[in-house]
């Protein structure tokens, strides 16, 4: 009876576990569930990368979060909705219920029976090693299941195990030498005590499953009448997904592409108002183009930007004008063509039935390391938090390269269907940072699409990754370091030789990116001129150098204080005596490439509506007595601004108010003379800044040397948090001082700057008329289409005003 009692104990306890291990699953699955169904229900704007509607349900906590970067992640979130997510998946991933078990691969370079089938025990070494491909290590789990899995998704056809923890892959075990199988006995497997994985400088090898090395097939240049007429024409669908202010570049670029058989499906991201506003308005005088409300906020390395483009996808199937496309390809607001539209639609044509997706260029398995597959990634709050290590499925060959894609429609509805491979992807891809990057590629490799692919995009980038990956300007959306493509006046030089390229039979692009007029014009020029016929471009046209970027635009954005200074600031200025009703538009005007950016302000008053040209006065005192030198680097100038741009080194706050919520953003541009130019990869000295108000010291901060392709060096200063209730008519300084310099010795460059806040109202005039001068103004429709400077001056270049003119074959 003892021995029975204590059996019933033991199997009423068994129970009680069992029960509470299926309760607990049930409560990750339904908390999971309420969180996934609330980020997706709704119509119209959605934002699904970041479900902070206050009907989501804070889940149950279903487990204890230890994991560092778990918890750093739900301590940096900022809504209770965003928060509740972290944790769930947080515990998801602790409970070992995160990770997806994958089907069989389709695709035809895949063979079952090829896996784990042992090749033999062969002799290595440290400098000559048989699997030379890749190495990983794994000190607690190595064994057959753990190194196939890995080499196997990277695209290795060979494994390795050797040393107990190494595992090796790669895909040529021809020049090896066999030994005996006893010498690769020698150490068990951390992750199966059973096995062996191999002995000192003794490999044994085994096929991963895939039966040869994959070779990435290019499509080919054809020139314009080369190979047979075309029968039939494909119907492209053009997603443009777009952010910004700058909309007349996007009809530049939407009038360099635009064929009335093709579609034109517009996204704007969920916070861009401005250009949503300004699109419609171009959507409403063409049939064939379409701006979609349904809307995401689709943020740097973020599932949403996948998830937009998949809806996309459902939606235009949807549509019954546009659901006959054969392709899909997306662009954004800063691509344009380098060669003719027609060139590109000939080669999609003769590949028809083929995507066309650019290879990441490099070794699989580095790859997959840089770009972060091993981490589990959640966006919400408009962030992608890292919480934890992944479990990365088996049977899964991962690749990836570019998230700018030319998807067949049979990919892409396959990619949106419930068959176990996409569907399961999709669920995985959610976690996954830059997802559009690999979701294809992915997708494509394990599927039977993997022989309908061409390894290439069809774009040229401005990649220069000494100074596009610079990690500080995504600290504030993601957990990780990244890279993105410079602004390029690399086309003004390179677009000469297009002519030549176009010849060219191994690499077509038709498209580079990128570009921005605000920061070079020229470039769009070159690429323009290479692109399109020159009867639809007006070249003497007076506004053909000018660009503008949408500042403010009343319905849509917030006034601000300081704008209404300068309006009425402006209004003085002409010596008008009308009230200031309102501030209609805001603009910055760069009227050629060298030139400084402008403003452009609209007001409406009791009487009428003024336009106004104003000029931004600069405030830097140089040291004349001296040549500028710091240690063989010579000072060249000196600015300052808000919203600052990393990578090309500019601040997006064009009109140069500085508030007491900024931070405040000092950049200096040095040129090396021949002395320092061999010493290393600095192209900056090292100084001292000095913020004060007047002669009084608040800051004093040292300004390392900084390597920029553009010869910058900058400093941030958070001036909410340096300064506080400030109601006087302060000015403050910055002063640039050389580390050897004297204590009484001036300082060699002296920055004055204002700050603006709603509690020194009074001293904004003051302010404005020292730092702004009103060059020209105009009080009427009739009046302000005769001022170039005026946004109501014709811009043939970018105009969309009439819509589709078939005699002259181009949108006006």
């Amino acid at each position: 009876m003892v021995i029975f009692g204590v059996n019933a104990t033991y199997r009423h306890a068994a129970f009680v576990i069992s029960l509470f291990f299926f309760l607990n699953v049930y409560l990750l699955y339904s908390a999971q569930n309420t969180v996934h169904n609330a980020s997706h229900s709704g119509d119209g704007d959605v934002n699904v990368a970041n479900p902070n509607s206050n009907h989501i349900e804070t889940p149950i906590p279903t487990c204890e979060i230890t994991d560092d970067l778990a918890k750093s992640a739900i301590s940096r979130a900022t809504s209770s909705s965003c928060k509740s997510k972290l944790q769930l998946e947080a515990c998801l991933l602790k409970n070992g219920t995160f990770t997806e078990t994958f089907p069989e691969s389709k695709c035809s370079n895949h063979e079952n029976h090829l896996i784990d089938q042992r090749i033999g025990c062969y002799s290595d070494k440290k400098d000559a090693r048989v699997l030379k491909e890749f190495e990983y290590k794994f000190p607690k789990s190595n064994g057959k299941s753990t190194c196939r899995k890995n080499c196997y998704k990277a695209g290795f056809l060979y494994y390795g195990l050797e040393f107990g923890q190494e595992c090796f892959c790669g895909n040529d075990v021809t020049n090896a030498t066999e030994i005996d199988d006893k010498d690769c006995q020698t150490y068990k497997c951390p992750g199966s005590e059973q096995d062996f994985c191999g002995g000192f400088n003794a490999v044994e090898i085994f096929r991963t499953g895939l039966k040869s090395k994959i070779h990435m097939m290019k499509p080919q240049y054809l020139a314009p009448g080369e190979g047979e007429p075309l029968k039939d024409s494909i119907k492209i669908l053009f997603l443009l997904q777009l952010n910004g202010r700058n909309e007349r570049q996007v009809k530049r670029f939407l009038k360099s592409i635009y064929l009335p058989h093709h579609y034109y499906y517009i996204h704007v991201d969920k916070r861009q108002n401005y250009m949503y506003s300004e699109m419609k308005k171009v959507a409403e005088k063409i049939p064939n183009i379409h701006v979609t409300d349904r809307r995401f906020s689709t943020i740097w390395g973020g599932a949403s930007l996948l998830q937009m483009f998949q809806q996309v996808i459902r939606d235009s199937l949807e549509m019954e004008q546009f659901k006959d496309w054969d392709y899909i390809f997306n662009f954004s607001e800063s691509d344009f063509p380098i060669l003719p539209i027609q060139d590109f639609e000939k080669l999609i044509t003769v590949h028809k039935g083929k995507s066309f997706l650019a290879s990441h260029g490099y070794n699989t398995g580095k790859f997959i390391q840089k770009q972060g597959f091993e981490w589990v990634f959640s966006e919400c709050d408009l962030r992608m938090f890292r919480i934890g290590k992944r479990d990365f499925p088996q049977n899964l060959r991962i690749d990836g390269g570019s998230d700018w894609v030319g998807i067949h429609r049979d990919l892409a509805e396959y990619s949106i269907s419930d068959d176990e491979l996409p569907k399961k992807l999709r669920k995985t891809f959610e976690s996954i940072l830059l997802p559009l990057e690999s979701f294809y590629h992915t997708l494509s490799f394990n599927s039977k699409f993997c022989d309908d692919l061409l390894m290439s995009n069809l774009r040229l980038t401005n990649w220069y990754r000494k100074q596009g990956c610079r990690c500080a300007s995504l600290k504030q959306i993601v957990d990780w370091c990244g890279c993105s493509p410079l602004v390029g006046s690399i086309y003004k030089t390179s677009i000469i030789s297009l002519r030549i390229f176009q010849k060219a039979i191994t690499k077509p692009t038709y498209f580079a990116r990128k570009f921005d007029s605000m920061v070079d014009i020229e470039s769009i020029e070159s690429a323009e001129l290479q692109s399109m016929s020159p009867e639809k471009l007006q070249l003497d046209h007076p506004t053909y150098h000018f660009a503008f970027a949408n500042i403010f635009k009343n319905g849509i954005d917030e006034e601000k204080i300081h704008f209404r200074s300068l309006a009425n600031f402006a209004l003085k200025s002409i010596k008008s005596d009308d009230e200031l009703k309102k501030i209609v538009q805001i603009d910055a005007l760069r009227a050629h490439h060298n030139t400084q950016i402008e403003i452009v302000m609209k007001v409406e008053t009791s009487s009428g509506s003024v336009e106004f040209l104003i000029h931004r006065k600069t405030h830097v005192n140089f040291l004349i007595e001296s040549n500028l030198e710091v240690n063989g680097y010579q000072l060249k100038d000196m600015t300052y601004g808000t919203k600052f741009e990393w990578k090309e080194e500019i601040c997006r706050e064009y009109m140069g108010f500085v508030t007491d919520k900024d931070t405040l953003h000092t950049r200096l541009e040095w040129k090396s003379t021949e002395r320092v130019k061999k010493n290393g990869d600095k192209t900056s000295p090292e100084v001292e800044f000095k913020y004060r108000k007047r002669d009084e010291l608040i800051e004093k901060t040292v300004v390392k040397p900084y390597d920029s392709v553009f010869g910058g060096q900058f400093d941030s200063w958070n001036v909410g948090k340096k300064l506080s209730n400030i109601s006087t008519c302060d000015n403050f300084f910055v002063d640039v001082i050389s580390p050897s310099s004297s204590p009484d010795s001036l300082p060699l460059a002296t920055l004055r700057f204002p700050v603006y806040t709603e509690q020194n109202v009074d001293c904004h005039e003051s302010y404005l008329l020292d730092f702004f001068e009103i060059v020209d103004f105009c009080s009427s429709e009739a009046a302000c289409k005769e001022k170039i400077w005026s946004t109501s001056y014709p811009d043939p270049k970018s105009d969309i005003i009439v819509g589709y003119d078939s005699k002259a074959r181009t949108l006006k």
